[in-house]
């Protein structure tokens, strides 16, 4: 599962965020979604067979 987001990290300061973020969802249904991530899909394969590979030639 992918790390959350640190909103104050990307603006470079929590106030500046959580105004932005405000204005972004002031009208906004915010739906959160739990399960796999489709666009993850493919990356996450290829992470675990390369992960695979590593694991075999450290054995």
């Amino acid at each position: 599962m992918p790390a959350p987001v640190d909103w104050a990290g990307a603006f470079g300061d929590a106030t500046v965020a959580a105004a932005m973020l405000d204005r972004l969802l002031h009208k906004a249904a915010v739906v959160g979604i739990d399960g796999p991530s489709y666009r993850m899909r493919s990356h996450q394969s290829h992470a675990e067979t390369l992960r695979k590979g590593v694991n075999s030639r450290v054995s």
